[in-house]
């Protein structure tokens, strides 16, 4: 399979940035769409991502996930009843303020999300069994990049400039002797 170059490179200044931003999003918007449709779509986006935020936080009050979700008490409200309407997740009282309740995944939840993830990933992997192998390296390349730049992102959301910047992501990824699989 033959390799294609983009016309013009990422890391350009001025209106360049600005393309490169848009190709990336999309890009990016792309794959998240088909990661969701070979994962069987059994959640919404939002649902998944609430769901899988309770799993990596742990038991979080209402308050806390609208926060962490970026969006309204009431939007994570409609989710979490639709949730814990599945089984997938359990309102407990917060077990220090027995006043509050807390949202805790369900062993159900966690099997789901186990089972969304490798049904996406399987779908990965068959995808890049089909790409040529310069497109692997690439894509390898790449990764430690793109981790950087998701770490800036979570920074600007959090009113902070902390956290690496990309090149020195990439330089700290390879001195840990991080290097693309051929």
């Amino acid at each position: 399979m033959e390799t294609t170059t983009p016309a013009k490179s990422f890391g350009a200044a001025g209106a360049h940035a600005v393309d490169d931003a848009t190709a990336l999003r999309v890009v990016l918007v792309r794959l998240q769409r088909q990661l969701r449709a070979h994962s069987g779509g059994a959640l919404t986006p939002s649902q998944a991502s609430v769901l899988a935020r309770v799993e990596h936080e742990g038991p979080m009050r209402m308050g806390a996930l609208a926060e962490a979700e970026g969006t309204s008490a009431a939007t994570v409200s409609r989710l979490v009843d639709t949730l814990e309407a599945q089984g997938l997740v359990a309102r407990v009282p917060d077990p220090i303020d027995g006043r509050a309740s807390v949202v805790q995944l369900s062993a159900e939840g966690g099997n789901l999300l186990d089972e969304l993830r490798m049904r996406s990933t399987r779908a990965l992997r068959r995808a890049l069994e089909q790409v040529g192998a310069d497109e692997r390296t690439a894509i390898a390349y790449a990764l430690p990049a793109l981790a950087a730049l998701t770490d800036r992102l979570h920074c600007l959301d959090a009113g902070s400039d902390d956290g690496p910047t990309i090149g020195e992501a990439i330089e700290e990824a390879r001195s840990r002797g991080v290097r693309p699989n051929r």
